[in-house]
């Protein structure tokens, strides 16, 4: 089985792309090659498209062409691209290879995020979420396989592709996180935030909780990572530390290469997932809860329904209202108070990543997916379509151990 990942947009070591897909399929000595902006080395089974640097000097309107041009260079078995701008160049490069399976790789709830892209006029907002809820039906309706990374993405697949759709969560990989920690870990800061840094992301919430807890005596030390939007974001970001009187408390780190998590978090004592009830949110499952469980961190988290099916409140972790920095500034209190119901929660969330939670049992779901795809694709035929089995879709809170489902 030969796969073809694409992208245009991504970064060549995308962190769901790169290491969760591509390296973990090219692990199980499955040969895999990755079209995306600049190249990278090759790794056993793992390689470059030779039209990767290509790509990366091109314009972002151009890269659909130059990527179809690679794509149909490898006469792969399974096409599996990543970005909704080349649902198009995948619909002709099914009719140009029938026999080969063609898969949308459904990363974000894209309609609900075009509402509230801030690089996008107002006015226009509507228009463009409508016309990617309408990319995706098509993509549904004509294309191979569906993948998303969310059960409330998949919901949305429901009537068009059910069969035809599975969820590969964005769990860590084992082998990445356990590096990590097999060096003890040396917290330089009480709380640590990787991932987008916004209004809706909550970081102004966590500014006011940490406004709230300097009036009452405390100062706990925060690193963030990740990213704003663009200049302007952080800018105000910037500015919103100063006007709070948090420069010497809060350190911002930029963005971190993937292979840079491990170690990073472990310099924290708390992981705070900070997210706001917008549409997006109330289906994407932030991928920073697990990771911070991966290092052994309790998660500290807002009370959200995507987060709910995870976190179980008092045994891996604690919830928060989301609009309320008085409500996150007492649960940051208790946690820092109480150092020992801190370990116990990041043990246990340590356990279900190493039981269940894990990149590496999403990949064995990923590999016999594609062979379904094949099969099917070989057959070509009205009655094996219907015979498709939609695959399971994990049931978090059911799949607890005694210990963690137990409330």
């Amino acid at each position: 089985m030969n796969i073809c990942h694409i992208t245009t947009v991504h970064p060549v070591q995308d962190a769901r792309i790169f290491h969760r897909m591509c390296r973990a399929l090219a692990a199980r000595k499955i040969d895999v090659v990755l079209v995306a902006p600049h190249s990278f080395r090759a790794e056993n089974h793992l390689r470059p498209s030779q039209d990767n640097e290509r790509l990366g000097r091109a314009s972002r309107p151009g890269r659909s062409v130059i990527a179809l041009q690679a794509a149909l260079a490898e006469d792969a078995d399974v096409y599996h691209f990543h970005d909704p701008e080349l649902i198009p160049m995948a619909l002709l490069l099914k009719a140009m290879r029938p026999a080969a399976a063609v898969v949308y790789d459904v990363h974000e709830d894209y309609p609900s995020m075009m509402l509230d892209k801030y690089w996008l006029p107002r006015w226009s907002r509507p228009a463009v979420a409508l016309g990617a809820r309408l990319a995706n039906r098509c993509a549904a309706a004509c294309l191979d396989g569906i993948v998303v990374a969310d059960g409330g993405v998949a919901a949305d697949f429901a009537r068009t592709a059910a069969k035809k759709t599975m969820v590969h969560y964005n769990f860590p990989s084992l082998g990445l996180f356990a590096s990590a920690n097999s060096v003890p870990a040396q917290p330089s800061a009480d709380l640590v935030y990787v991932g987008g840094l916004s209004e809706r992301a909550g970081i102004f919430v966590l500014f006011d909780a940490l406004k709230s807890l300097a009036g009452k005596g405390m100062r706990p030390t925060v690193r963030l990572a990740g990213y704003t939007d663009g200049e302007k974001g952080l800018g105000t970001i910037t500015a919103a530390l100063r006007s709070y009187g948090l420069d010497g408390q809060v350190r911002f780190d930029g963005r971190l290469a993937h292979s840079e998590v491990p170690v990073w978090l472990r310099q924290g004592r708390i992981g705070l997932v900070l997210l706001q009830a917008v549409p997006k949110f109330m289906k994407n499952i932030p991928s920073k809860m697990f990771e911070y469980w991966a290092c052994g961190l309790p998660v500290l988290a807002s009370d959200l329904p995507p987060i709910r099916q995870f976190l179980v409140e008092g045994r891996n972790g604690h919830l928060f209202p989301p609009a309320s920095p008085a409500h996150l500034a007492d649960r940051i209190a208790y946690l820092l108070q109480h150092p020992a119901e801190c370990e116990s929660l990041g043990r246990a969330g340590r356990g279900m990543i190493e039981a269940t939670w894990n990149n590496e049992q999403q990949v064995d779901g990923l590999v016999g997916f594609y062979e379904n795809l094949l099969r099917l694709s070989s057959r070509g035929t009205k009655r094996a379509a219907a015979q498709r089995v939609p695959p399971k879709v994990l049931s978090p809170t059911k799949e607890l151990p005694a210990d963690l489902s137990e409330r």
